[in-house]
Formats: structure tokens, sequence, C-alpha cells
């Protein structure tokens, strides 16, 4: 779930659970996701090579030039890519005026990954405990939006496609990566200790893979060092959970939250706000 926003609340309620969506399950049936608009911006799935290529584009942007993380290769060619971009789906914002895509999301369900490359994730976290779920699972990542669209319009068009995409491939769960700009290992401890109130039940409770552990320290930090970006804060105010200890991703230059997020526990507003047709 890596995403870059600026400091803005989502206004949404994070203390009204839900029931099941299964209703909201079996009226969706799979497929390509529609076409959705909102005020100068559209939403869709990236067609064709030269949607693709705005959003790796767009990506270098935020996460290279901008946050300072990122692939050293993406430098290269403008370009922050990898393998995986092959094999999964991309959701597009384009603000219709100047036709420029200004948001992107990467997706993959269960099934893809599995005929595939597996997770991304599971680069830096060990999937077993998700196994039994594969087919009602939906990874995201390598999200972002461009610094002169980050409003709450683009930001609900990308989460209303990614429940639109969820949903019409019966997936219950999103999975993905909350991500940190530090490699600081005391930041991610202290970062621990500040969500580990938001621990997902232990079933789907996981660890980082070997090379990827952060020592967390054995007491609960008396000055967090850091606040949790507002974005993951939203994130939890909707249901997300995070799976456990996070990861260094070296590579990325982040520090990485496995966070799982059940749409079975989608805030009513959320819900509203998410799941509607219009």
């Amino acid at each position: 779930m890596r995403i870059v926003q600026d400091e803005r609340d989502v206004a949404l309620n994070p203390g009204q659970a839900i029931g099941v969506v299964g209703d909201v399950l079996r009226e969706r049936s799979s497929g390509s996701i529609p076409a959705l608009a909102r005020g100068a911006y559209q939403l869709r799935l990236a067609e064709s090579r030269e949607d693709r290529e705005a959003a790796f584009r767009l990506r270098f942007l935020v996460f290279n030039l901008e946050l300072n993380e990122g692939l050293e290769c993406a430098y290269e060619a403008g370009y922050d890519t990898d393998e995986f971009d092959k094999t999964c789906d991309h959701l597009i914002v384009e603000h219709r005026p100047s036709q420029q895509v200004v948001g992107t999301y990467r997706l993959q369900t269960g099934r893809v990954a599995g005929s595939n490359l597996g997770y991304y994730s599971e680069r830096e976290f060990d999937f077993s405990p998700y196994e039994p779920i594969r087919n009602s699972l939906v990874e995201l990542g390598r999200a972002s939006i461009h610094r002169d669209h980050r409003s709450f319009e683009v930001l609900t068009l990308l989460w209303r496609g990614i429940a639109s995409y969820a949903l019409q491939r019966n997936a219950r769960y999103l999975v993905g990566c909350s991500s940190l700009t530090s490699q600081c290992p005391q930041e991610g401890s202290d970062m621990y200790w500040r969500l580990k109130e938001f621990l997902v039940e232990p079933v789907l409770r996981t660890s980082p893979r070997p090379g990827f552990t952060i020592p967390i320290s054995a007491a609960i930090p008396e000055t967090p060092r850091i606040n949790p970006p507002r974005l993951l804060r939203a994130y939890l105010s909707i249901g997300a959970q995070i799976c456990g200890e996070p990861a260094m991703d070296r590579e990325f230059k982040t520090i990485d939250f496995l966070t799982l997020l059940d749409l079975t526990k989608l805030c009513s507003s959320a819900r509203f706000r998410f799941l509607r047709n219009e």
C-alpha cells in the first residue's frame, strides 16, 4: 500500500463497524472495472503501453525525485518499474483537462500472484499465513499521487477503484506495504510500538524474512521520534490492521509495515463512500 499524500485528513469515521459485505460481493461480477469520474478527474484501468508508462513516470517523479527513495535503476530511464509490472493491473487517475496521469495504484489478485512471480510483499514478509485466503486477496502497491493534484477527489477515486476491483473479483482482503521514508531502525521500532494496538488477529500475523528484520526495543519508547503518516492513520481508521513487526526495505529506502484490510470490517461511512453505486 505504498502511497504518497500530503498532510490531509480523510475525514472517515473510525468508530462505526459494519457487517459483512457479502451482498455487495454477490452483486458484482468479475472483469474490468467501470470508469469512475469525480470533478476534473477520471479513474480507469491502464489499457495500453502508453498508460502504463505514464504511471511509471509518475511513480519515478514521486518516489525518486520528490521523496528521495525508490529504485536506483529508475534514474536511468526516468521510470519506476520492476518485473511485477508486467503481470499486475494498474489503476490510473487522469486529469481530464490536461490528459495527464496524476494518480496510480498497482494491483494483483492472489491467483495472479500464484501463477506468476508471487506477491511483491513476500520478498520482505512471510506470506504463509495468507495461503488459506489466497483466492480472496488483492495486493496493492506502488501507489502515488502527483503533488499538484493531492486532493480528496483523487484519493477517493483511487479508493473507490480499488474497492470496485476487489469486489468484482470476489476479494475480501486488501494487503500491501505501508511505508515510512526512513532507514532508521529506531524509528521503525518506535512506530511499531505506536501501532501495536492495531495488530491483526494472531492467525493472520506474520514477520519479516531474514535479512529484512528490524530490532524492536523491549520497552515502549518514552518519547516517540515520529508520528504515523496521516494516510496510514486513514487506513487504520477504516479498519486496516498491521500484520506484525516492520521490515527494512534497503532497495527502496523505506521501512515497511505489512497492512491488511478486511472489507467486511469497513466502517459505515467508508462503506458508503467507496462501495456505493452512482
